[in-house]
């Protein structure tokens, strides 16, 4: 994997006149940024907690996340930033995919709890989210 060097903001914050949070906001460039798709046996958090505190501390509510920020600061794809920001507050995109994921650990005799593990880190057999999984019958 190609080694990139990231951005000092607060040095690029200083030579152009904005705030970091600004700086981070306005950059388009993104060569270089690394997926961030939930796996259950790679998963770090390490580094949800440290998107969660960065999103805390730069748009608390009720401002709306900019997740090109979230993206800059992380150095992450903006649509994992986008999806892993969700998974950690709970919330599961019920795509095709996702219910063929579930048609398929069911089919291996998983059960509810461990199949929600593998799914989100916040998900468990008893979240809103995995009772969708016992209501639909997957």
């Amino acid at each position: 994997m190609r080694q990139v060097k990231l951005a000092d903001w607060a040095r690029v914050s200083e030579s152009v006149g904005l705030s970091e949070r600004e700086c981070l906001e306005v950059n388009q460039f993104g060569d270089g940024k690394a997926r961030w798709i939930y796996d259950p046996e790679t998963f770090s958090w390490d580094m949800a907690n440290r998107m969660t505190k960065f999103i805390e501390m730069n748009y608390p509510r009720p401002l709306p996340v900019n997740y090109t920020a979230v993206s800059n600061y992380m150095w992450i794809e903006p649509d994992d930033c986008v999806n892993m920001a969700g998974l950690l507050r709970g919330e599961m995109m019920w795509t095709k995919d996702a219910v063929a994921k579930v048609v398929e650990l069911r089919g291996q005799g998983m059960k509810y709890k461990d199949i929600a593990r593998q799914l989100s880190p916040n998900m468990t057999a008893n979240t809103r989210n995995s009772c969708h999984l016992q209501i639909y019958g997957l």
